[in-house]
């Protein structure tokens, strides 16, 4: 654990603190996705392969390629340009991303955060083009402003002004417990003195929010690209997300995309209207790694009964198993674009609108009794 919290960077004095009274929570929630969502780069945080024949990338552009390598001061990324005999080399600082899927990398540079041209992909075990970059293109200068770092941070301050804005050192990577449950600070500090005392006292519990306020703690990051009307950080738990980001528009985006926009899609489900007290929390523990659908299937008997499904007969013991995948199947994400030398590749995220999917459902069916 210890090791964890050093490679995560600083989360440690967050994890640790609560740590101290929540010592089971704050285990599982350290194995979780939102945990790992940033870290600094070390060799128990960066992914893909560095040595020779597995470090190289690339590119359908003659002489165009990068090189990643492990030095004894970091690792390292270079785009070169054989024909015009130009490269450029910069450190990977920070990792994005959990790793379940993939993860992308930051440099530092004159207080500001820039995005490396090069991403892992877990799944094919290989470095891509990072998502959105066309491939041949030696390109170390997108910048990442802080709306990009809110959903992959628990906090980053901007100093200075407006000309010269640049990130103050104080920062916390990953989600930590502030991010859900408010700053703790106060809360540890009473309670070190009044440890038996309950229950706990300045800090927010979601589970007891109101609907609305629930949803809008994951919608902060899970509800799509809204326009910000107050600065990144701003927000806080049970704050109203509509006084921070302009509200989705149906109209402006009827289908909502799997990646990014799950509470959008949620909404949009006839389970979700008929059923008042439905939240993101009804399903999901963020505590705790989640991996299992039939695990989740057991929650869709809270209301549904197998028996009654129309065709229950047809699938029988298959039930459980088939529930997820038929109802909020897998689909392609229109939001991540990765170019790679042979093909533009894609990717696939669970779909939040529950439903009925007619042509997942036979295909599923038909698998199954192959199997």
């Amino acid at each position: 654990m210890t090791t964890l919290f050093l490679a995560l960077g600083l989360q440690v004095a967050t994890a640790t603190t609560c740590k101290t009274c929540h010592q089971e929570i704050v285990a599982s929630f350290s194995q979780t996705a939102h945990f790992k969502t940033s870290a600094r780069a070390t060799a128990r945080s960066v992914l893909g392969h560095f040595s020779a024949g597995l470090n190289l990338l690339q590119t359908r552009v003659p002489g165009v390629f990068f090189k990643m390598e492990q030095r004894d001061s970091g690792f390292y990324q270079t785009g070169v340009d054989s024909a015009q005999r130009t490269s450029r080399t910069e450190r990977i600082d920070l990792v994005v991303g959990s790793g379940r899927r993939g993860q992308s990398y930051l440099y530092w540079r004159n207080g500001l955060l820039f995005e490396l041209p090069v991403s892992y992909l877990t799944g094919a075990d290989e470095w891509i083009n990072s998502p959105g970059y066309f491939d041949g293109t030696i390109d170390f200068g997108r910048v990442i402003v802080p709306q990009c770092l809110e959903c992959h941070a628990t906090s980053f301050k901007l100093q200075g002004d407006r000309r010269v804005a640049r990130y103050s050192s104080d920062y916390v990577l990953g989600m930590s417990c502030d991010k859900c449950h408010g700053a703790g600070r106060r809360h540890v500090e009473y309670h070190s003195t009044h440890p038996g005392e309950a229950p706990g006292k300045y800090i927010l519990n979601p589970a007891r929010f109101a609907r609305d306020r629930k949803l809008d703690n994951c919608a902060l990051c899970h509800s799509g690209d809204r326009e910000p009307t107050k600065p990144s950080f701003s927000y806080r738990p049970g704050d109203r997300l509509a006084d921070f980001l302009l509200p989705e528009s149906d109209r402006d985006e009827p289908i909502p995309d799997v990646h990014g926009n799950q509470v959008g899609l949620l909404r949009r489900s006839k389970c979700f209207r008929s059923s008042p007290a439905m939240s993101c929390s009804t399903c999901h523990d963020v505590h705790r790694a989640q991996r299992d659908a039939a695990r989740f299937a057991e929650k869709c008997l809270g209301c549904h009964q197998i028996g009654r499904h129309p065709m229950a007969e047809q699938i029988g013991g298959r039930m459980m198993s088939l529930c997820i995948d038929c109802h909020m199947p897998n689909q392609k994400s229109s939001a991540i674009q990765i170019n790679t030398a042979a093909k533009r590749a894609v990717l696939y995220f669970r779909s939040h609108r529950i439903g009925v999917y007619p042509a997942v459902a036979a295909t599923l069916l038909q698998s199954s009794k192959q199997r």
